[in-house]
């Protein structure tokens, strides 16, 4: 499954396109009054102001396995990384993957995750242009279950490894959504709750089937979408 574009809303919209632009380098790809959107390896991420509520995420960027250690020294240079149960790396062995969180000005958790079965490429210098993709979209929902029913059944998409009542991931290795109990679930590792805000991810399962997911007011909806 590839992640093509995550939009979510933000109620700063300056304090973030500096964060992303001028910290990250990140390029801007589209841009107005209301909204701005960054090139993350092959996904897009639009930032849309909505100063009526402050809506922070979770979503996690791909990059190589074997690039993490540079990833942190990197990171480091930037942001405050989070501290996990295992250090400031996180290692996942049920997932083959090790990850670094930080949050962003708009409280956003975000990751980067280098996952074993997915890219194991060797980075000389890890830069900006060294993420390889959107990996994650949290989505906290009423009933986990009943998500991943409606998830599979519009896409075919099956669980990836272990799941249970509060917490499913759906997807493979490339591209995953993340489905939470938004009344039981923090964002790790953050003591943050998982709140649902408006959003809208548009991913690609093989060459043929692309749909757009919208989360909205407990509504969660997916419709095959036409590039």
């Amino acid at each position: 499954m590839k992640i093509k574009h995550l939009t979510i809303d933000c109620a700063n919209l300056d304090e973030l396109k500096y964060f992303y632009t001028r910290k990250f380098k990140f390029k801007i790809l589209e841009e107005t009054d209301e909204l701005f959107s960054i090139k993350l390896g092959d996904s897009l991420l639009t930032f849309k102001e909505n100063r009526l509520k402050k809506a922070y995420y979770h979503f996690a960027v791909n990059i190589s396995y074997n690039a993490i250690e540079q990833a942190l020294d990197w990171l480091n240079k930037r942001v405050d990384v989070l501290t996990t149960d295992d250090g400031k790396i996180k290692n996942f062995e049920s997932w083959d993957a090790k990850a670094l969180y930080f949050i962003d000005p708009a409280g956003n958790v975000v990751e980067f995750i280098g996952r074993s079965n997915f890219n194991k490429k060797r980075v000389k210098s890890f830069s900006e242009s060294s993420v390889l993709n959107i990996s994650e979209v949290g989505l906290p929902v009423f009933q986990v279950s009943t998500a991943y029913n409606y998830i599979a059944k519009a896409t075919g998409l099956e669980k990836f490894r272990k799941s249970n009542n509060t917490f499913c991931a759906v997807g493979d290795d490339e591209g995953l959504l993340i489905l939470v109990d938004s009344a039981e679930n923090v964002w790790y590792p953050t003591e943050e709750r998982t709140r649902e805000y408006r959003l809208e991810v548009i991913f690609s399962i093989g060459r043929s089937k692309h749909f757009k997911l919208t989360l909205a007011d407990e509504n969660l909806e997916i419709n095959a979408y036409k590039k």
